[in-house]
């Protein structure tokens, strides 16, 4: 399946292989206006697209992109601050077991 229909937006690749490429049209109704083809075959049933909408669907999947890359942002943030408590829980549980284990130590070469 060619990427564009996967994904939407721009053009890049297709099943054929081919690149894309851009052309501008020549037609009356769409003088100068430019459009993304497959760089290999041309026909109804390849890939067209016109220029100006490609960017506003590239436009959209970036602008969701971003969005969930913003949450997970948060996300890491908040597990990044979970796991310094964790680590302060465990230094000061180690922290406690050694001033417990000298003074177990001074205790048993005091009694020796």
């Amino acid at each position: 399946m060619d990427d564009h229909i996967e994904r939407g937006g721009i053009p890049r690749k297709f099943e054929c292989g081919a690149p894309t490429i851009m052309l501008e049209s020549k037609t009356a109704q769409n003088p100068g206006r430019r459009f993304y083809r497959c760089g290999k075959i041309y026909g109804p049933n390849h890939v067209f697209m016109w220029l100006d909408e490609a960017h506003h669907e590239e436009l959209g999947i970036l602008g969701s992109q971003q969005a969930m890359m913003a949450k997970d942002l948060i996300e890491i943030k908040t597990e990044i601050g979970e796991l310094k408590k964790d680590i302060c829980e465990i230094i000061e549980f180690l922290e406690s077991f050694r001033s417990n284990l000298q003074n177990r130590c001074s205790f048993v070469s005091f009694m020796y």
